[in-house]
């Protein structure tokens, strides 16, 4: 009877490794896949695509993000006290103007090309180069 409890043991505890194997096998494949989702929502954002504005941004944060002012985009979406709304989320604006999000998102996207149209030179904002024109032999500290 002991050699039959040993081997149900043995039994169980390889199914419980085995179930563990795969959870963590089905773990691993979501997280890659999150991981690719992200990598590829955020070269969308960097190029400034707007199909990435959602309904959890606030006006701030899009304005941040797509270098529109915010004002422009209070006036678009015709807010006349922007500052009772400058934390409110896309979502939020919606409820209180009881229009779908999906409406005001659309309404921001059009809102945002229209702005790069008028103002082509902020579509691709250029880093600027900071160049310490000292040796580094000038430098405190170096020889």
């Amino acid at each position: 009877m002991d050699a039959l409890s040993e081997r149900t043991k043995l039994g169980l505890l390889s199914f419980l490794l085995l179930l563990m194997v795969g959870i963590l096998a089905l773990t691993a494949v979501n997280t890659i896949q999150a991981v690719r989702s992200f990598q590829q929502q955020n070269s969308a954002l960097e190029a400034g695509d707007v199909s990435t504005v959602d309904a959890w941004m606030t006006i701030h944060v899009i304005s941040h993000i797509y270098h529109v002012p915010e004002d422009y985009l209070y006036r678009t979406l015709d807010i006349g006290s922007p500052g009772l709304l400058r934390h409110s989320t896309l979502n939020e604006i919606a409820n209180r103007k009881r229009q779908p999000v999906d409406q005001v998102i659309r309404t921001v996207q059009r809102a945002i090309l229209a702005y790069r149209k008028e103002h082509p030179h902020f579509l691709t904002p250029t880093p600027t180069l900071h160049i310490d024109k000292k040796s580094h032999s000038q430098m405190p500290g170096r020889t």
